[in-house]
């Protein structure tokens, strides 16, 4: 699916140009993308597909897989509406087809329609090559906020990272520059009908965004976004363009928090590594920042070249550089890359990523923030059982947590005289703690195999904690682990179904922990569950996430379980977290999760489970 430039706002019967209008949200009808439509038949064929991608039908209120129809002039004849077993790979063409399926049906049908009939207007034939929304107020969708509409000017970026992730993803996520006029004027009509406190806003938008800073209207957006909303705005910048009057100029925006992408302390190693001309802007900002009280944290990706030893040095160098700017932490992401970015494999990512690993453990001994490394779980995958002890990394500094004394190592033992049994635990109660009204707490903490009490001031905070984008009172964990209550969504899901071999799909990263969780907690009498790991076969590279893999993978992985014929699953269960983008059911490939079913014959239940961003 594809946009249509709208570079003017929509101007209605007896308006003038002049006067302001909302931004009009054109899609086109493509000659070349129109569905094979030969006959009436095949016209009510698409019509169905398209609608049973975004809506289930019930019979006294259970879900039916629909795989056929019969016209009732001919109800003896049964047409089948999937006749390819693996549906249409070609995946998203637009966003839209991820975030907003229905202007993907609205689409496919006009398209099928046009192929059978022509539209007039007094009589006279007119080609018909797009179309727009009308009351923009029900195109409202649950997003990720404010910083999902910052995310929609990050277009354009002036650096050109030799590790840039952007260059690795799909096509469909990748950006697409228009002119910033038109840019602006789209972004002013979201932030509009943007609902505040809600998070109900215009085609959310997770893609994979440039540099938010380069956008020319960027500081017009932001006064905008905040004259809507007083909720804190997060920026990703790469930090060339924090010159100082932009860091004042975000001061006036407060509150705003602000990811630096430094990624090297080193001037040369950065105009190497991010071919970034003018270094000194970004290793200054982190100054800068302190200095106007804005809170930020510092991130690096530690590319493997020259070689890995000149990596590790930097490393080090670079984290010492930051702490002594007070930074909220210090995010150290595990470089990745897909086949779409390099068909061969870049370096050993079994090597780089425990070299990595051991360094971060070393350098939170001597660094004041937290220094977190993601993904979290890499760190204890293979130890299991830590993934659910409540043990911390560190405490974000000046927070209640750090003046209270919790330290990297700590492990909670209880929170305000609740035992904390688990880290997903001890996470619930400090987030609950943390929006309470209680000025004060307390907390039982182990350190060295000693009981220890910790009295928590909720108001007694400083820079560079802010108590708006940190939730958990500024301690820091690993990793989130498996999210709480998912193992009985898991069981409910089984018994609903009324399963006895159920093959459960998991991420290399989270089996060990969910292996061990299953063999602990859950009990059903007279169900096996299989538990595999797909491939992440589609984004290829180094990429294993289970939040990034898609139906292909899926797929894949169900028939691959078929042919070893050692049972015949009556239910595959997945997490919900691949199919999480929009709230409908599709992957980053904008392929919707039933696709999965349809190719295998295999029933699929998705359980939900929060995004394991960490």
């Amino acid at each position: 699916m594809s946009r249509l430039p709208s570079s003017k706002k929509t101007v209605r019967p007896g308006q003038s140009e002049k006067q302001e209008e909302e931004y009009g949200f054109r899609f086109s009808l493509c000659p070349d993308s129109q569905p094979t439509v030969l006959n009436l038949r095949e016209m009510l064929a698409v019509h169905l597909r398209e609608l049973l991608d975004i809506v289930t039908p019930t019979s006294g209120g259970r879900g039916l897989r629909i795989d056929g129809f019969s016209l009732l002039s001919n109800p003896d004849a049964v047409y089948g509406l999937y006749p390819s077993e693996n549906g249409d790979l070609s995946g998203a063409k637009d966003l839209a087809d991820i975030y907003e399926p229905r202007i993907k049906y609205i689409q496919r049908v006009l398209q099928a329609l046009l192929a059978l009939i022509d539209l007039e207007v007094r009589g006279k034939k007119v080609e018909v090559d797009g179309f727009r929304l009308r009351n923009l107020e029900q195109w409202l969708a649950p997003g990720g906020g404010a910083s999902d509409i910052v995310a929609h000017a990050a277009t354009r970026c002036n650096l050109d990272c030799r590790f840039c992730y952007v260059k690795g993803t799909p096509p469909a996520l990748r950006p697409v520059c228009r002119e910033p006029d038109e840019e602006y004027a789209e972004i002013l009509t979201r932030i509009q009908h943007y609902v505040p406190g809600s998070g109900l806003s215009l085609f959310p938008n997770a893609g994979s965004p440039c540099e938010p800073l380069a956008h020319p209207r960027i500081l017009d957006i932001l006064k905008a976004l905040r004259r809507k909303t007083p909720e804190p705005l997060r920026i990703p910048t790469n930090g060339s363009l924090l010159s100082p009057k932009m860091i004042l100029s975000l001061a006036d925006l407060q509150p705003v928090f602000v990811d630096v992408s430094l990624n090297t302390a080193s001037p040369g190693r950065r105009r190497w590594l991010m071919r970034d001309p003018r270094p000194q802007i970004a290793s200054a900002s982190l100054a800068g920042l302190r200095g106007a009280g804005i809170p930020y944290s510092m991130v690096i990706v530690p590319w493997p070249f020259p070689s890995l030893q000149v990596m590790l040095d930097d490393l080090k160098k670079t984290v010492a550089f930051g702490d002594q700017f007070d930074p909220a932490f210090i995010q150290i992401s595990l470089p990745g890359y897909s086949r779409f970015f390099s068909e061969e494999p870049l370096f050993s990512t079994e090597q780089v990523w425990n070299e990595v690993r051991a360094a971060v453990q070393q350098l939170r001994v001597t660094t004041r923030c937290p220094v977190i490394l993601r993904p979290g779980l890499f760190e204890e995958y293979l130890e299991p059982e830590r993934v659910k002890v409540p043990q911390v990394i560190g405490s974000i500094m000046n927070s209640p947590a750090q003046r209270a004394g919790l330290r990297c190592g700590d492990t909670i033992l209880k929170v305000g005289g609740i035992p904390v049994r688990s880290r997903a635990q001890a996470r619930s109660v400090l987030k609950t703690l943390h929006r309470s009204d209680l000025k004060r707490s307390s907390m039982i903490i182990s350190r060295n195999g000693r009981e220890l009490p910790l009295q928590l001031e909720l108001g007694n905070y400083a820079y560079p904690y802010d108590p708006l984008t940190a939730p958990l009172l500024g301690s820091v964990f690993p990793s989130s682990g498996i999210p709480p209550g998912w193992l009985d969504q898991l069981r409910t899901v089984i018994s609903l179904r009324e399963a006895s071999e159920v093959l459960l799909l998991t991420s290399r990263l989270v089996r060990p922990a969910l292996e061990k969780e299953l063999g602990e907690t859950l009990s059903l009498s007279g169900v096996r569950i299989h538990l595999r790991v797909p491939n992440n076969r589609f984004l290829g590279g180094n990429i294993f996430m289970g939040d990034l893999m898609v139906v292909e993978d899926f797929v894949e992985a169900v028939l691959d379980f078929l042919k070893k014929g050692k049972a015949r699953p009556d239910l595959v269960v997945i997490p919900s977290t691949p199919f999480h983008l929009s709230g409908w059911g599709r992957d980053l490939t904008g392929r919707v999760y039933l696709e999965i079913e349809r190719s295998t014959g295999v029933p699929v239940a998705l359980v939900e489970c929060a995004p394991v961003f960490d």
